[in-house]
């Protein structure tokens, strides 16, 4: 195949053996010659549209680039190896092994809607250990010292047995450190020995506007050095990614995905405004909603790793927390009030032994009011271990004040529900919520495997009343009506009728504190006309 390509025939011959041809630039494919023929460049064209408007866009247009120029040199590719659990696949299933990545991936679904499923059918594993397989997992940062101090998130490098950072000029650090961690927030420092190298600047995200520019720069899916466009769609949006994580982040457009975590989200100065964490979306993918830690924030969390050795020490109430938010007249206090409702306190937890109870609503904490559980967590987490506080509660209407001693948030909290459902019971007395209810007696208790010590026993539901509507069901515990603890049922009945005589109208509903399965938690039972 050393001759050159003269006529026809010698293309059919070629063809006929199954070789494709292409044109390439030095004009050789398959050992074959082909003559290349000389073409005339062509000249650029002249604008074809070119009024105000376009000089206009092409401003912005080299804005971003400008934005560009200057960050990038700073933001780094992270990829991590981390020793994994192989999972075999049960015969019959139809799923395929777990990738390595998807744990990485979590992060970005989501945010739990849903389960991943094959054929319809939810993938069974059995586990062995392989001690020379590893996993590995992708992501960005930025470097915000000289000396090689890089910021990036959490969830990037958690559990990691090795840590690489790939610099933008192709600089490659096969073990960098791990300075500290906070899966908390998601923030995490990285360090690896550098000298004189280039790092991001910081803006200001608390001054960062809706509808401002924002610039996404990190390696998505692994293509590096990628830059997407868009603007700060909203400011302090609560995101349920877990259930300790402190929320407030920015939300934008400017298109993130696998990859871009821990990468620096830029507003048109160049400036970092935040770290891009994660993004809505039912397929992985972007869908236009991302989310990314303001910037003030991940400082702050940042100094602390510093300064206290990679560990951060934050006060704990040792409650389970929800926003009131409409739901003040189900437990009749005024509509207009706002707070956090108490759903759980944790025994021998400085709440327990303040004496805060479920039902009981926060409304201040230290002075500052509260109106949502994200601002209650933040001003908790960030006040010292040990400092004394005092809470402003609304308990029966009143308000009250509890002083607290903070303890440190403990790095695991044993919150596991039982998983007993008693056997069914003679209905012993009924009310306008559909319910029949007895007394909770120790032998009841016992007999049915409930771990609460008090309350009224639900042995059944009326189909299609408003407790059917509400989700409760036979084996339930009611411990509360509102704020107001209950032994019986008749003390449930007055409770109840307390609370629907101070509303108005058709559009009534009463809270009850509802021990389930061994999880208590507020219920909502809507006495509305069907």
């Amino acid at each position: 195949m050393n001759e050159t390509l003269k006529n026809k025939n010698n293309v059919r011959a070629l063809l006929a053996a199954g070789v494709v041809v292409v044109a390439l630039g030095a004009g050789y494919m398959f050992g074959t010659h082909v003559e290349a023929k000389t073409e005339v460049p062509q000249p650029v064209a002249a604008p074809v549209v070119e009024t105000p408007a376009t000089k206009t866009a092409v401003s912005i247009q080299d804005a971003f680039s400008a934005v560009s120029d200057a960050v990038e040199p700073a933001v780094v590719t992270i990829t991590t190896e981390t020793t994994i659990n192989t999972p075999d696949v049960q015969p019959g299933n139809g799923a395929p092994g777990t990738d390595p990545f998807q744990d990485f991936f979590k992060q970005f679904r989501n945010f739990g809607f849903g389960q991943n499923s094959y054929n319809g059918k939810t993938p069974k594993y059995s586990f062995r250990k392989v001690e020379t397989q590893h996993g590995g997992g992708l992501g960005s940062g930025m470097i915000i010292q000289p000396d090689g101090l890089i910021l990036t998130n959490a969830h990037v490098v958690n559990g990691a047995d090795k840590v690489s950072v790939k610099l933008a000029d192709g600089t490659e650090y096969k073990n960098a450190q791990v300075v500290g961690e906070d899966k908390y927030t998601d923030v995490a420092l990285v360090k690896i020995n550098g000298k004189n190298l280039p790092t991001v600047k910081f803006g200001d995200s608390d001054n960062v506007k809706v509808g401002d520019w924002a610039v996404a720069i990190g390696n998505p899916f692994g293509l590096e050095h990628s830059v997407t466009v868009g603007v700060i769609s909203a400011k302090a949006r609560e995101v349920p990614l877990s259930q300790r994580n402190y929320g407030g982040y920015l939300q934008t457009d400017a298109s993130i995905n696998p990859g871009n975590s821990g990468g620096p989200l830029c507003d048109i100065y160049g400036r970092v405004i935040g770290i891009n964490n994660a993004i809505y979306s039912e397929s992985g993918g972007n869908i236009g909603i991302g989310f990314a830690i303001p910037i003030n924030s991940a400082r702050k969390i940042a100094d602390q790793l510093l300064q206290s050795g990679g560990h951060i020490k934050r006060g704990y109430l040792g409650v389970s927390i929800s926003d009131l938010k409409d739901r003040g007249v189900a437990f009749g206090l005024d509509p207009n009030i706002k707070g956090v409702l108490v759903e759980k306190v944790m025994p021998n937890t400085p709440g327990a032994k303040a004496g805060l109870q479920p039902g009981d609503v926060i409304i201040e904490f230290n002075g500052k009011k509260v109106s949502q559980s994200t601002e209650l967590q933040n001003q908790v987490g960030s006040t010292p271990v040990g400092a004394k506080t005092k809470l402003t509660i609304l308990r029966d209407g009143k308000p009250m004040t509890l002083s607290i001693t903070l303890a440190e948030l403990p790095d695991n909290i044993d919150d596991t529900p039982a998983n007993n459902t008693p056997d069914n019971q003679p209905a012993v007395s009924n009310n306008k919520l559909g319910l029949s209810v007895r007394p909770l007696t120790p032998q009841l208790a016992q007999q049915f495997g409930i771990n609460s010590k008090s309350g009224v026993l639900i042995v059944g539901v009326k189909s299609n009343s408003p407790a059917d509507n509400a989700g409760l069901k036979q084996g339930d515990v009611v411990e509360r009506v509102g704020q107001t603890a209950v032994n019986s049922p008749e003390q449930m009945s007055v409770a109840v009728k307390s609370i629907l005589d101070k509303q108005h109208g058709d559009n009534k509903s009463v809270a009850l504190y509802v021990n389930s399965r061994g999880v208590s938690r507020y219920v909502t039972v809507d006495m509305s006309p069907q």
